[in-house]
């Protein structure tokens, strides 16, 4: 079954480096794209990314491949050109259709292909397929000139919505370890506590998975963030983690134990994990 991720943009695009759950959406209309990330690995070489429009109106996207770079907060800049050591994916990654006009609550397949070099180098490329809207002729006018004073005009801003998920393709024998380091907390007035500790990356792929909280030698969560990415080449993330209070009164006086599930792991492997605490 497919899982879909909501929520509205104003005037920027969404990329998902930090996702609590598994979807997308954008206005004006509400885009919902599923899946939220394509990652070709082995012998894939085909993959599906499904829009569906769930305004009341119809409504256009322009897709194009964009290239960025994630920061050690977790944020994203746009990079026009390679460092060395930025892999690209958008190459060897073929999408049709590249402009899509979709009805109200209607359904649009973007086809992916990949056609890797035969001299493609071992490592982990990435992209990431930005779906724009284009806006409609009632607010395509950008400067209108005023009636009153021909000296002056006026500036119409347009705000443009748009939705980016990472196409990753990994080519070779690779591999990463997680660890967690620099673990701490503080009081917060509230009673909630702020945890703060850094993620860290070796190996030559990213991960992408979940962090969860847990009373020290005890299985039950009780508190989560899902979706926290890592991209390569970064090798560190600064994380802060707001633990509320329903969680904390379950915890209090005791240990917290946070772990780092990835999830390409298989049987609910954890990857890394740390302790802080007790929890005063």
């Amino acid at each position: 079954m497919k899982k879909y991720l909501r929520y509205a943009m104003i005037g920027m695009s969404a990329v998902l480096g930090f996702a609590a759950a598994e979807a997308v959406a954008a206005g004006p209309g509400d885009l919902l794209v599923s899946p939220v990330r394509v990652v070709f690995e082995g012998r894939e070489r085909v993959a599906e990314v499904t829009l569906v429009n769930k305004s009341d109106t119809p409504a256009t996207y322009r897709v194009s491949f964009t290239n960025r770079r994630m920061n050690r907060d977790g944020s994203f800049e746009e990079i026009t050109e390679a460092g060395e050591e930025d892999l690209f994916a958008e190459k060897f990654v073929r999408y049709a259709p590249r402009r899509v006009d979709l009805e109200p609550n209607a359904p649009q397949t973007l086809r992916l292909m990949l056609r890797k070099p035969a001299e493609l180098a071992p490592g982990e490329y990435r992209s990431h397929l930005h779906m724009a809207a284009v806006p409609d002729d009632a607010g395509s006018a950008s400067i209108e000139m005023a009636a009153e004073d021909n000296d002056s005009i006026s500036i119409q801003l347009t705000p443009i919505y748009g939705v980016t998920i990472p196409i990753i393709v990994r080519h070779g024998e690779l591999e990463a370890v997680a660890k967690i380091m620099s673990a701490d907390y503080e009081k917060l007035e509230d009673g909630s506590r702020k945890l703060a500790f850094t993620f860290e990356r070796t190996g030559t792929k990213s991960l992408y998975g979940d962090f969860s909280f847990h009373v020290a030698g005890e299985e039950g969560e009780i508190f989560s963030q899902r979706g926290i990415a890592l991209y390569t080449p970064n090798t560190h993330r600064d994380m802060t983690v707001y633990l509320p209070i329903e969680a904390v009164k379950k915890a209090e006086g005791k240990p917290i134990e946070i772990r780092f599930q990835d999830r390409t792991a298989s049987g609910g492997e954890v990857f890394a994990s740390a302790v802080i605490g007790p929890l005063n």
